[in-house]
């Protein structure tokens, strides 16, 4: 059931017209969000500027059911060069992977006759997969967050090094805690990089940049190694970050016991069974 204050319901329930319009939050992996409006001028609700001269968003029609099902919004942006993600137009983004684990939500606000919202109701929020994308128009199909509901049953795994990923919800450590923000100062050589931010050898490999701005905007690169001052990461070999390019940093772990209670003092989380053989040597 949506919930609506009782202003809008009252709107709802006894005028014959409406104003109104949709509203879209765009939550890059990196968490940097956007917002767009389709109407003819800006749209202020809970402290955020919904602006309307972005691109052109029109989206399909949305359902809702009272089962558990996996429903999706087929979106289609139109959008030209001075439509931008962090400084780059929203289609190089796309290209380069900025859209990869992004989120999108959809409101509809509803106005008086002074163009004043009554209230705004949630509609849908999911997670971007770009289905299809040239010249102006990117297409794009958000599917329902329920569908995190389809994993493997039993989830609980047996391996040398613990099974959890470093900062999601079974590990439990605070990404912030172990974030930092930084800048390019250097081009190193291919997929390498020199940052202004000082760190002991080894300490982010394994780790992740989300890029804030630049031609990897909105994308997350994983570290393959951070040694002598230079972050080696992976990323489309014809696309690189320029000097000055701002990014969050965040250490690696390599899913050892000694390196769970060492760097993160997260032991008491760590799921690690060492002395379980692997399938391979059993046989």
């Amino acid at each position: 059931m949506k919930e609506v204050n009782e202003a809008l319901r009252q709107h709802l329930n006894n005028d014959k017209y409406f104003i109104s319009c949709d509203l879209y939050e765009l939550r890059l992996k990196s968490g940097v969000s956007y917002y767009w409006a389709d109407s003819d001028a800006d749209v202020s609700h809970d402290g955020k500027i919904y602006k309307s001269n972005g691109p052109i968003i029109v989206r399909d029609k949305i359902s809702t059911t009272s089962t558990v099902s996996v429903d999706k919004m087929s979106v289609s942006i139109s959008t030209n060069d001075t439509d931008t993600i962090g400084g780059i137009p929203i289609m190089a983004v796309a290209h380069n992977g900025g859209f990869d684990g992004a989120e999108m939500s959809l409101k509809r606000a509803f106005f008086d006759d002074n163009y004043k919202i009554i209230g705004v109701v949630g509609l849908f929020t999911g997670t971007c997969e770009v289905s299809q994308g040239g010249g102006l128009t990117l297409k794009l199909s958000v599917k329902s967050i329920v569908q995190k509901l389809n994993i493997e049953y039993p989830n609980r795994r047996y391996y040398p090094q613990c099974p959890f990923s470093i900062y999601s919800k079974e590990c439990g450590v605070d990404i912030r805690r172990f974030r930092k923000q930084g800048k390019v100062t250097a081009l190193a050589g291919t997929n390498s990089i020199r940052i202004d931010v000082p760190f002991d050898d080894g300490y982010y490999t394994a780790g992740g940049i989300d890029w804030l701005n630049g031609p990897l905007a909105g994308q997350s690169t994983q570290i393959m190694r951070s040694q002598g001052g230079v972050i080696m990461y992976m990323s489309a070999l014809d696309v690189a970050p320029r000097v000055g390019d701002s990014f969050y940093i965040f250490a690696g772990c390599d899913k050892t016991p000694n390196d769970c209670k060492n760097k993160f003092n997260n032991f008491n989380r760590n799921r690690a069974t060492p002395y379980v053989p692997l399938k391979e040597s059993i046989r």
